[in-house]
């Protein structure tokens, strides 16, 4: 009689070993509908705001604890790391239903029907900030977008920075005066309806339109409702650019959401943990990485 427990191993091994080809599978029909749509025409050319990055980071490195253990005469807490979603399926939430469309919106993307693309002033914004909120900040998060070309549609601002005590401005500074100074025309308007507050997604806006980009994909959902608000105003009633949520472009598209769980075994080198998630349903800063709850 051959062992169980040897069974059930043979049978997880099999599991991890073709869990990621199934998923790609899965992946690829979730995308027919659009393929078919995008037949034979040129790429859609995306614009890809930083909040799309920072939600494509749909699985995090879980420190999983398995209780109390003796280590010679001492009781030492005993736990693995490991990798787990970041969101539960049972998520209802308008951020979980956008990123839902974001693994079909990356395999178009591998396979030429769109063309993500990033600007100089979307790269300068992740200058100033930790590189884990675009790229994880674990070893064993898993980054939708990782393998994704997203070349700039413009070139790197030019920038005179350095240390405040040699008398020169920060990235956040030397970009707010860059704004400021900026006379062109488009960028002013846009400025004067969406308010001082909004000047770097105007910029962002304006450079979409400018390079004639199919979209500016965001989940910047103040952002929207503020365009929504004045859909009738000018300039925002001319754009061509279309301002859009991967939810808006995947139905534009006849995508089909996927759930990023699916994922979870791609290009894993650690322990994947599936059945958890975060207790908020929210990407968690290196230091609150410790407990995990079962979906």
């Amino acid at each position: 009689m051959r062992n169980p427990d040897h069974i059930s191993a043979r049978l997880r091994s099999a599991f991890i070993r073709y869990a990621p080809r199934l998923a790609q599978a899965l992946v690829s029909v979730s995308t027919l509908a659009a393929q078919a749509r995008l037949f034979k025409r040129p790429p859609l050319r995306v614009l890809v705001d930083n909040t799309i990055l920072f939600h494509s980071i749909t699985h995090e490195t879980a420190w999983v604890p398995t209780g109390m253990a003796k280590w010679g005469p001492h009781d030492v807490d005993t736990g693995y790391a490991a990798r787990i979603p970041v969101r539960g399926t049972e998520d209802e939430s308008r951020e979980y239903r956008n990123v839902r469309y974001l693994p079909g919106i990356a395999y178009l993307a591998r396979i030429g029907k769109l063309t993500l693309m990033s600007s100089g002033e979307l790269w300068t914004e992740r200058f100033y900030q930790p590189s884990g909120r675009f790229n994880g900040y674990g070893y064993f998060d898993l980054d939708l977008f990782k393998d994704v070309e997203m070349p700039l549609v413009d070139s790197i601002p030019d920038m005179r920075i350095g240390p405040s005590w040699l008398g020169l401005p920060s990235v956040e500074s030397a970009r707010d005066q860059r704004l400021a100074s900026s006379t062109d025309p488009l960028f002013r308007s846009l400025v004067s309806q969406l308010g001082p507050s909004n000047s770097q997604d105007a910029w962002h806006i304006r450079t979409a339109e400018v390079n004639e980009m199919f979209c500016f994909l965001t989940m910047d959902f103040k952002l929207l409702k503020t365009l929504r608000a004045r859909s009738n105003t000018e300039p925002v009633k001319s754009l061509r650019t279309r301002i859009i949520t991967p939810e808006e472009l995947g139905r534009y598209l006849w995508l089909a959401p996927m759930d990023p769980v699916f994922l979870s075994f791609e290009n894993a080198n650690s322990p994947v943990r599936p059945d958890l998630h975060w207790p908020d349903s929210k990407r968690q800063k290196p230091k609150r990485r410790s407990t995990a709850e079962r979906s």
